[in-house]
This record gives C-alpha cells, sequence and structure tokens, in this order.
C-alpha cells in the first residue's frame, strides 16, 4: 500500500479510516524528520512517537497494553536504544497501558526503567479510575460490545509531572510541553521547536472532537479550542495527531487546527447565547447546529461523538444537571410515569403500537420515548419488549455516530433478549 496515496485519499474524503486502519495493523512506521517516526497500529490506539536523541529514546505514549508489543516491536526495527523518558499526552489507557511492556524490556535488559512525565492531573486520573473501575468497565464494555469487560487500571504513574509548561532537554533535543483541558482535563501536547513537529495527542484525532461521550466525565469544549488556536500559533510543519495518519505541510496543519476550533468554538458560542436568554436544554438541544460545511471535512465527520451530545456537555459545564423542566428536578420513578401513561393510553401495548408506527414514519426520536415508557410499564410483556427492540433497531439505523449506536444497540439487545425469554 503506498501510504502517500492513501493519505491524500484520506485528505479527499474519497477514503474511509477504516482503509486506513487495515493498511497499519501490522505496526506501520511513518518517518516524520531526522531520528523522529511515529507508530500506528489502528486508528482506535493511540500513536506513538519515537525521538532519537544521545541519551536514548524518547516516546510519547505507549500505545495501549494489547498493542504495546506491537508498537515497541515495530520501534525496535526502527532503533534499538534503551527507552530514556516516556511522555503521556494525557492518561487514558490506549496511551498509558504500554508501559507495562516498556518496563519488561528495560527489566530484561538489566537498563533502567525510563522516566514518566506527564502533566499533574494524570496521577489524579489514574486513582480515579481505581475508585471506579466496575463503573468504567460496563461503560466501555456497552461502548464496544465486550461484555464483561475489566477497566485496566494499575498503569505506572508519571515521576514527573508539571501545570502549564515544561522544557525538557533530552539529549541534545528540545521539547516543549503544554497543558490544555479538551477531551481530559490532563491533557499535554508537545513541540519540538528546532523541528517545528507538533505532537498534539488527543486534541486532533481525525475526528469531530471527542468532546462529549454521554457516559463519560465532563469534556471541556471552549478550552479544546483555545489550545487548537495556541498550537496553529505555534505554526507546525508536521502535526502528529492522537490518532489517525501524520499530517505534513504548514498550510495543512494550519487548517485542521484553525477548523477544529472554528467547529468547537460555534458550538459554545451558541449553546452560550442560548442559555443566556434562558432556554431550556431542550430548546437548546434544538436550537444549536454545528456548521455543516466543516462537519463534511475528512477529519472532523462525526463518526464517533455527535454535536448534540457536545451540546450537553457544554450545557452541564456552565449550567449543571438541572435541564429546565421543573418536572425533572425531583422526578417520580420512571416505571410510575410509565404505568400512569400507559393507563392514559389505553394500556401500554397502545403505546408500543404507536411507538412501533412512529418509528416505521422515521419519527425515531418521539418512537423511543413511547416504545421505552411501554416496556417500563409492563416490562415482562414480550409482544412489547419486541416492539421495543423494533424501534430501537430503526433508531440504530439513523444513527450516524459510534457511541450513539453503541448505547442504544445495549438497550437493542436487551430488548431482544426480553421478547426472546
Amino acid at each position: 500500500m503506498d501510504h502517500g496515496t492513501l493519505f491524500e485519499r484520506l485528505w479527499s474524503g474519497a477514503a474511509p479510516m477504516e482503509e486506513w486502519t487495515g493498511s497499519v495493523a501490522h505496526g506501520a512506521v511513518t518517518p516524520v524528520a531526522d531520528n523522529i517516526v511515529t507508530v500506528h497500529t489502528t486508528y482506535f490506539c493511540g500513536s506513538v512517537t519515537a525521538i532519537r536523541t544521545s541519551a536514548g529514546l524518547v516516546l510519547i505514549d505507549t500505545a495501549n497494553a494489547v498493542l504495546a508489543a506491537r508498537t515497541l516491536a515495530a520501534v525496535r526495527r526502527w532503533d534499538d536504544s534503551p527507552v530514556h523518558t516516556v511522555i503521556y499526552t494525557h492518561g487514558h489507557v490506549d496511551h498509558t497501558g504500554g508501559i507495562k511492556v516498556i518496563d519488561e524490556e528495560a527489566d530484561a535488559r538489566g537498563a533502567a526503567r525510563p522516566r514518566i512525565v506527564a502533566h499533574r492531573d494524570v496521577r489524579r486520573r489514574m486513582e480515579r479510575y481505581k475508585t471506579t473501575q466496575g463503573f468504567n468497565g460496563i461503560v466501555q464494555g456497552q461502548q464496544f460490545n465486550d461484555p464483561g469487560y475489566i477497566y485496566p487500571v494499575g498503569q505506572r504513574q508519571p515521576d514527573e509531572v508539571y501545570d502549564d509548561t515544561l522544557a525538557l532537554t533530552i539529549g541534545g533535543e528540545r521539547l516543549e510541553l503544554f497543558h490544555g483541558r479538551g477531551e481530559t482535563d490532563d491533557a499535554t501536547f508537545v513541540w519540538l521547536p528546532a523541528r517545528r513537529v507538533l505532537a498534539s495527542g488527543d486534541f486532533v484525532i481525525w475526528m469531530f472532537p471527542n468532546a462529549g461521550n454521554p457516559r463519560k466525565v465532563q469534556r471541556y469544549a471552549a478550552e479544546w479550542a483555545a489550545t487548537l488556536r495556541r498550537m496553529r500559533a505555534l505554526r507546525p510543519e508536521v502535526l502528529i495527531p492522537g490518532h489517525g495518519p501524520v499530517i505534513f505541510g504548514a498550510a495543512r496543519a494550519g487548517q485542521v487546527l484553525d477548523d477544529g476550533a472554528t467547529l468547537l468554538e460555534s458550538l459554545v458560542g451558541q449553546t452560550l447565547a442560548l442559555m443566556n436568554r434562558g432556554c431550556t436544554l431542550d430548546e437548546v438541544l434544538h436550537g444549536v447546529s454545528a456548521p455543516a460545511g466543516l462537519l463534511a471535512k475528512p477529519y472532523l465527520r462525526p463518526k464517533y461523538d455527535d454535536p448534540e451530545f457536545v451540546v450537553r456537555a457544554i450545557w452541564h459545564l456552565y449550567g449543571g444537571w438541572f435541564d429546565g423542566n421543573p418536572a425533572h428536578l425531583k422526578p417520580a420513578p420512571a416505571p410510575e410515569l410509565a404505568a400512569e401513561l400507559a393507563a392514559l393510553a389505553g394500556g401500554a401495548e397502545r403505546l408500543a403500537e404507536r411507538a412501533a408506527a412512529l418509528a416505521e414514519s422515521g419519527r425515531t426520536r418521539l418512537a423511543a420515548h413511547l416504545a421505552e415508557f411501554a416496556a417500563g410499564a409492563a416490562p415482562d410483556d414480550r409482544a412489547i419488549q419486541a416492539m421495543r427492540a423494533m424501534v430501537l433497531e430503526r433508531c440504530l439505523e439513523r444513527e450516524t455516530s459510534l457511541m450513539g449506536r453503541a448505547f442504544l444497540a445495549v438497550y437493542q439487545r436487551d430488548a431482544k433478549a426480553r421478547s426472546e425469554d
């Protein structure tokens, strides 16, 4: 596979990211500059950048535990020097989980384990993962359809931390670390000023920014945009995303950073304007629209996260959890509300039948409400569960984001199983 040709097809939108993922599955090495390479194994595992210095290798991120050995093997085909320093761009396991393999290699060689450098809040994140391991396992299992998934904890924590900026000189190579909040509160991007090379971490991911996952902690759309502007001001000539292929050329790197910032600024600005007018969350959700021209860019397509989810996250950051509907301030138990509505409609079956009709006509949002009310009123009715499963299947067909499909599929599978019991 000619990766240059494939990149041009990705850039133009002619090739899907799945094609690129298939091309790098065995551990692809992209030369970035003299003594710098980036290793990819799949889109969903973070990229790893290796920098050769006179003191040893510097690695930016480590891949996840599953793909760490393959990633390290690809690095070793390029250079066999000891790993001197590892920089975590943030604390997600697809960027930190490979440290165990790196440490094991150092131990086997009788060499010192590498120093780990990261933002101060990476330590706090890793501690939080321990206290919420069960919940995170459930969420990840649902999101990636992996029942029984156990969220990995216990990754080695940073040896050296910083707050806003940190300059390192390792074996003659200067690296500048900058903190920003975006998908996480502990994120770092790395700038090599002499090379004009920028490793963005997950501030750039070749998709619409992951700023609104429905079942994850707070994300920071406005600060994400500000960090992209900070990167843009550096005028990088090479941009290494946290996920996806390396972007060469100052014009393209600047375009990606500028477009991502503009998109997030638009969502934040629209949401706050409506909030400042006293609108409810429902009014905000249906009043904000992402710029269609930006969403059409191949590196901003909402295939993973969804702009509507980001609007919810912006609301939650500035306005808290209350959505402006007084019935939601201290709501009745969901089964009780469902039973009352079913009684008013003439039975749960009537609600389910209406939900099915709405779904078939394409009104899946409204249909999902009625289907859930029907199922809540008669949870053991197999016929109603079958109609619920059909409604959720129609919702799945219309959903474009991976997150939305993943969580809808959890309940669609539940309804189908209940209909067959």
